[in-house]
């Protein structure tokens, strides 16, 4: 299913350019919240580095490391770049609000000030296709609205 305008070309493209060059994979050093997130049911592993601003108000820098499907590692690119520079209740909003239009084909409208973060994140909603796929969209994006509610170091399996 393809809904919002987006199609299957798009998303292709979407996947493959993160897959291909992903973006903040790196070992991000003196990190405030790290989250390492797991599926056990293919494989696909990712963790979450952030470096919360001195008044933990924004996300100052974000990288990722990690391995699995492109879907999974793509996903992730995103993540760290739409969520560079946002509040850590905008970045969770932002999970929240992609998990709810993905798996429970939720319309309602994303808060005005997330707009232009939704506009980038948006094309992963259109994978729609099976639940296996959702958990390997989802997978960065748990982590990370983990590691935001338990600043420290912790594991996650989804």
């Amino acid at each position: 299913i393809w809904e919002n305008g987006l199609d299957q070309d798009h998303l292709k493209e979407l996947i493959s350019d993160h897959a291909s060059h992903p973006r903040n994979k790196y070992q991000l050093e003196q990190a405030t919240c790290t989250c390492r997130g797991k599926n056990p049911l293919c494989g696909d592993e990712v963790t979450i580095q952030i470096r919360l601003s001195s008044c933990s108000s924004r996300i100052e820098q974000i990288a990722y490391l990690g391995r699995g499907c492109p879907i999974s590692q793509a996903s992730a690119s995103i993540v760290t770049e739409v969520c560079s520079g946002l509040s850590p209740s905008d970045a969770s909003a932002l999970a929240s609000h992609l998990r709810n239009v993905i798996t429970a084909d939720d319309q309602t409208q994303i808060d005005d000030h997330l707009a232009s973060a939704w506009s980038q994140v948006e094309g992963l909603a259109a994978i729609q296709v099976n639940p296996s796929r959702v958990k390997c969209v989802m997978l960065a994006w748990h982590t990370l609205a983990h590691a935001l509610r338990a600043p420290g170091e912790s594991d996650t399996v989804f």
